[in-house]
């Protein structure tokens, strides 16, 4: 009895302890290359799958795969895993089922798992590298080269033109991309974002423009300021812009017609020589004066001209005033100033102020109005203070003659001036009234000896002429 009841204890309870061991030994020799139940592998649900299974179902074939490229302008190009030897590898899959091991499957029922693996990829780089070749951003079809910066001289000025991004791409600096692009498992680039477009050999901040431009803006930042009395004229760098060009030899220098032009362009608003101007006389009258003379504001252009493209090469500012052939004594209305000698034709008479004080008035005789020797009318100044000097010339005949005179003041060249006549006498009855109609000079005034010699002694050179 005893005997029976010890083997229906164990027939009860070893035999299910047994069976219920063969059963978790047989589950676990399934689990032996399977996933536990709750296996999620890169969001795929992975229960009870093969470790074959999984990675083939996580492995994306050549066939399948495709590289997006995008422009910049958005057109696409493709790159084929086919065409590239493509596949990649999930080794990291039979680690994960390592890790698991295969005894500890009855807890995974009771939980969720979630696992990330990073595959391998595998291409042929030849392959790559000739199916970049073939692309057509790379072979340049339809594709715009990059334009280099340079610097363009037209007539309106110097321009800086800058440079222009083409739609060629590097193709070798590409092909290092896209072998980025595929080990990282990337299936679209950006060209642009990537840098893949071949740039301008030579932009706006390039040396070759930096070297062109530094003699230019040398120039263009000088600023010359003429002074005219109270007005100004400023040659700015919009101006001188438009005068800069390259020579034959590639120097960068200034255009010597366009500154003669400026420079002429003064003389036209600013020159009172040879102008008509109005005068008051010692009668009290006012008068037109003829524009004969040649008194008043002359501007040299051509030595201006000179000066003016010295300081521009050298990109020196400066107010100045330009370079005169003849000056006044003031701007603005007559230019004549308070100091100045008067002479009237009709009346054959000479006053001469000094600081608005009359020095001296006097009788004279000018040039006889018909035979060449007429004195001319106009606004002139004396030139020069000469002492005894022998006047030379021709008679209306023809003959020579030889004047000698004690003083001279001459205001036309060499050849008209205020001197003494010592073959009329120092007496004032021998001038003025209409012996010039019969026996006037040369043209010069006659003048007796003591007047002239007060004129000489208070005179400077450069004092105004008034003839009418």
């Amino acid at each position: 009895m005893k005997k029976r009841m010890i083997r229906n204890i164990l027939l009860f309870t070893v035999v299910p302890l047994a069976a219920i061991a063969m059963i978790y030994v047989f589950v676990s020799m399934y689990y032996m290359d399977r996933f536990y139940n709750g296996t999620w592998i890169n969001g795929v649900n992975f229960s009870n799958k093969t470790v074959q299974e999984a990675a083939e179902a996580l492995k994306e074939y050549k066939s399948s795969f495709t590289l997006r490229i995008v422009e910049a302008s958005g057109d696409q190009e493709v790159i084929r895993g086919e065409d590239i030897g493509y596949a990649e590898a999930f080794d990291g899959v039979a680690d994960i089922k390592k890790e698991q091991g295969m005894w500890d499957w009855l807890n995974s029922f009771m939980d969720v798992n979630f696992y990330t693996v990073e595959s391998a990829v595998a291409f042929d780089e030849e392959l790559l590298r000739q199916a970049v070749n073939q692309l057509d951003c790379v072979t340049g079809k339809g594709a715009v080269k990059s334009q280099d910066a340079y610097v363009e001289f037209t007539d309106e000025g110097v321009n800086v033109v800058a440079e222009v991004q083409g739609t060629m791409v590097d193709g070798d600096r590409l092909f290092e991309v896209l072998k980025t692009a595929l080990s990282e498992g990337d299936r679209r680039i950006y060209l642009d974002a990537q840098n893949c477009y071949i740039p301008p050999a030579i932009t706006t901040e390039s040396r070759e423009i930096r070297e062109i431009m530094a003699p230019v803006e040398k120039i263009v930042n000088t600023t010359i300021t003429y002074t005219f009395g109270e007005d100004t004229e400023v040659l700015d760098s919009e101006t001188i812009k438009s005068w800069i060009f390259k020579d034959e030899e590639g120097e960068i220098t200034v255009n010597e017609e366009k500154v003669k032009a400026y420079v002429q362009s003064l003389a036209d608003k600013y020159n009172t020589s040879y102008s008509p101007r109005e005068f008051t006389t010692s009668y009290g009258s006012t008068v037109t004066i003829s524009d004969n003379g040649y008194y008043g504001w002359k501007i040299n252009v051509d030595k201006e001209t000179k000066a003016l493209l010295e300081l521009l090469q050298n990109g020196q500012s400066e107010t100045r005033e330009p370079v005169y052939d003849w000056t006044a004594w003031k701007r603005g209305g007559n230019e004549i100033g308070d100091t100045y000698i008067e002479i009237s034709l009709s009346n054959q008479h000479l006053w001469f102020y000094k600081n608005g004080q009359l020095i001296v008035e006097t009788a004279i005789v000018t040039g006889t109005p018909s035979g060449g020797t007429y004195t001319p009318t106009g606004a002139y100044k004396i030139l020069n203070k000469l002492r005894n000097q022998t006047l030379k010339g021709k008679n209306s005949d023809g003959t020579p003659y030889e004047s000698p005179v004690s003083f001279w003041l001459p205001f036309i060249g060499n050849s008209y001036g205020i001197h003494d006549a010592s073959w009329r006498g120092d007496n004032q009855g021998n001038y003025g009234g209409s012996i010039y109609m019969g026996n006037g000079s040369h043209g010069c005034v006659n003048t007796p000896y003591s007047w002239v010699a007060q004129i000489y002694n208070n005179v400077e050179i450069g004092t105004p002429v008034i003839i009418y």
